[in-house]
């Protein structure tokens, strides 16, 4: 084949070619990129992320994969014509590390940052060479920040959705923040309570103030768990919902003792069944030497629904000597009668449990009825 033939085969642009498909090697350098993807997105806990599938529509997924080809295909010319140089030259491989194709791996999922890194992409892809290489450079920097642009939005929208609904309208919520309620204060925000609730929860800034919210607006709570509970329309939780509603008359009707009582109850049936025997790897110990390492099997929705279990179930003995908690306590509730333990506020959050249990597997049913 003449030189100029070849130079020509090189510069082929494969974004024309619509009929393109990934070889077994292409697909698996997606694949790890999208598991680099999902990683960043859980940043404090070490999530495994449900598949794209569910949060991305196949065709923009499809199109993903076409774009990524695109991408990958056009760096591979690139490091082929620059290679020589780079060994010898820091300044251009500096230049080069960013418009690597793991990207991803160190930056924000955020549109903003995406917009920042595509700009950034045509602006310094100078190598300080001229002629062809600076061409084939040139047109994979707009190849990549077209692929940058087009999934963008994609991704942006992605991390809303690992939230529940309830939540996904606080602006500016990361994780850390939800952890803190869930984990540390035992309070749920999975599904309940509604958006304005679960932002003023989440914007405390302390325990006391959380149970304070807990305590003043109790009714709206109460009324946001009765919606989300009687919504429930599958048969892995239909057991459950008439004692979910029980605890919400008695609640709403100052009884507060025997609403705190029967969700505590409903809350024990629902995670034995549901974790069985292993239900013990999500909750203290009594030697207090057990760690948190299981929630890390989780999936961001599934921590955010069962991460309060950690607080719910500490360990409480009477025969031991220990002091009566003030926070809802599950065993407490089980195994001693106080005004310590029993009150409105906790009776409020052991229905939220409860509610924000039967929410989750609910959906979970709903999933694997319809697969």
């Amino acid at each position: 084949m003449a030189g100029d033939e070849r130079e020509d085969e090189q510069r082929e642009d494969p974004s024309e070619d619509d009929g393109l498909e990934l070889t077994p090697k292409q697909q698996e350098t997606l694949r790890k990129s999208m598991e680099q993807v999902r990683r960043s997105l859980g940043p404090r806990i070490g999530f495994t992320l449900p598949s794209m599938s569910q949060f991305i529509p196949d065709s923009v997924l499809k199109n993903m994969t076409t774009l990524s080809a695109f991408a990958e295909t056009q760096q591979a010319i690139v490091v082929n014509a620059i290679k020589p140089f780079l060994d010898s030259q820091a300044a251009w491989q500096k230049q080069f590390s960013v418009i690597n194709s793991d990207i991803f791996r160190t930056t924000a999922l955020q549109q903003s940052n995406l917009n920042r890194i595509a700009s950034h992409l045509t602006r310094n892809i100078d190598f300080g060479l001229g002629g062809t290489l600076a061409e084939v450079a040139s047109r994979f920097a707009a190849q990549q920040t077209s692929w940058l642009k087009a999934i963008g939005p994609s991704l942006a929208n992605l991390k809303w959705t690992f939230y529940p609904p309830n939540l996904q309208d606080i602006e500016g919520l990361r994780l850390e923040q939800v952890e803190e309620v869930v984990m540390v204060d035992g309070i749920p925000l999975y599904g309940v309570p509604r958006a304005s609730t679960a932002e003023a929860l989440i914007r405390a800034d302390s325990a006391s103030k959380r149970r304070g919210i807990l305590g003043r607006r109790w009714r709206t709570i109460s009324a946001d768990c009765r919606e989300v509970v009687t919504a429930c329309t599958t048969t892995a939780v239909a057991p459950y919902v008439r004692f979910a509603v029980a605890a919400l008359d008695a609640l709403d009707a100052g009884h507060t003792e025997a609403a705190q009582a029967l969700a505590g109850s409903l809350i024990d049936a629902v995670l034995s069944a549901y974790f069985k025997k292993d239900r013990y790897k999500f909750t203290p110990d009594r030697k207090g030497k057990r760690t948190k390492d299981a929630y890390d099997e989780f999936t961001v929705r599934q921590f955010i629904a069962f991460a309060p279990m950690w607080q719910t179930y500490q360990q409480f003995f009477v025969e031991d000597g220990d002091v009566v908690p003030n926070t809802f306590s599950r065993n407490a509730t089980a195994h001693t009668v106080s005004p310590r333990q029993y009150s409105r506020r906790n009776a409020v959050q052991a229905s939220m449990l409860a509610c924000s249990l039967l929410c989750r597997l609910d959906e979970e049913a709903a999933a694997r009825n319809a697969a």
